[in-house]
């Protein structure tokens, strides 16, 4: 449901709505202030200027940073071995990671279906889709719109070639003069869209328009979003707490929590919202994410090689793997002379 179309007007603004009539109260944009221990039992909470609410289970799936203060404010939720992660899984702070749209006027196939890009070799690690490959044509992309891209840039402390600041010191504008130079420069996006499209590149399909998703504020002291941004580092990824607490009614949620998906993600929000509501319904099912004995083996090689300060495991196997078609060929030569 969620792919078939905006989240807001497909999923969240339906689910509400479905709620509100099931009896559900809402407090909107109320920040969540304290909760209240009784017993060793979260006994209410209170929201926004000191609004009471009180419920027979109560999940905490607000930002890891939200969460964090929550917990501080409360010095029996930090005895909780789940809820002590907080302090610990912030350590990093936010991480500045914009979201754009880029509009085209004219309908542009993509590589493949449902297909998210990477652009690994861009200085802001800009990540694509394209939207109208996996909603129906019934949906409206906006005015004259044919095909709209969302990205998202994920570092923010390299510098781009274009005005020659990271992310999170430019402005607006140099930040889409960015984010447009730096798409156009892969050469390895155009051939895939080259292929897509009968011999037309990325070039042949003009930009009608660009735009930052709302959320992002640019300023002279940086970049700020109305939510703090967290991801999984090396450094943070070992205190993700589970969903289970010691506190017999509440329960955590969250990409931030400790899920098989493993990173910050859509696919860790959905498996964590999942385990919570099992700690809840026992007869709730969390598939397991298949991950094959080869790709086990890797990231347990990844870890061992992290810890030593050395590559990831694809470049010492290509390294390992150029060496040794050298000393192949070294040998053959050798042979060849004598």
């Amino acid at each position: 449901m969620l792919l078939r179309g905006p989240s807001n007007e497909w999923w969240f603004d339906r689910w509400v709505a479905d709620l509100g009539r099931r009896g559900v109260a809402f407090h909107w944009e109320t920040p969540l202030h304290q909760l209240h221990v009784d017993g060793g039992r979260i006994s209410g909470a209170t929201v926004g200027a000191g609004t009471p609410v009180e419920a027979d289970v109560y999940v905490l799936a607000t930002t890891p940073f939200a969460a964090a203060e929550v917990v501080a404010r409360t010095p029996e939720l930090e005895r909780d071995e789940q809820l002590a992660k907080f302090r610990p899984l912030v350590q990093d702070g936010p991480h500045t990671q914009v979201s754009f749209r880029i509009a085209f006027d004219e309908r542009m196939a993509w590589p493949r279906e449902r297909t998210a890009i990477a652009l690994t070799d861009s200085a802001f690690n800009i990540t694509l889709f394209a939207n109208e490959q996996a909603w129906p044509a019934s949906v409206d992309l906006g005015r004259g719109v044919r095909s709209l891209w969302t990205g998202t840039a994920c570092v923010s402390t390299v510098p781009g070639p274009v005005h020659g600041k990271p992310l999170r010191t430019c402005t607006e504008d140099e930040f889409l003069d960015e984010v447009l130079a730096q798409i156009y420069a892969s050469d390895a996006l155009d051939l895939m869209i080259l292929e897509a499209n009968g011999g037309r590149g990325l070039r042949d399909f003009p930009v009608l328009r660009t735009e930052v998703w709302p959320e992002w504020h640019f300023s002279p002291d940086g970049i700020a979003p109305d939510q703090p941004k967290w991801v999984t580092t090396t450094n943070t990824r070992a205190h993700r707490p589970a969903q289970a607490t010691s506190v017999p009614n509440l329960v955590l949620a969250g990409a931030h929590t400790e899920t098989e998906a493993d990173i910050w993600s859509i696919e860790g929000a959905v498996e964590s919202g999942r385990r919570a509501a099992r700690v809840v319904e026992p007869d709730v099912v969390v598939q397991p994410q298949h991950k094959p004995l080869l790709l086990r083996a890797t990231a347990r090689l990844d870890d061992a090689l992290y810890a030593r300060g050395l590559p990831h495991a694809l470049h010492v196997l290509g390294a390992a793997t150029v060496a040794g078609l050298a000393l192949g060929f070294s040998r053959m030569r050798s042979g060849r002379a004598t």
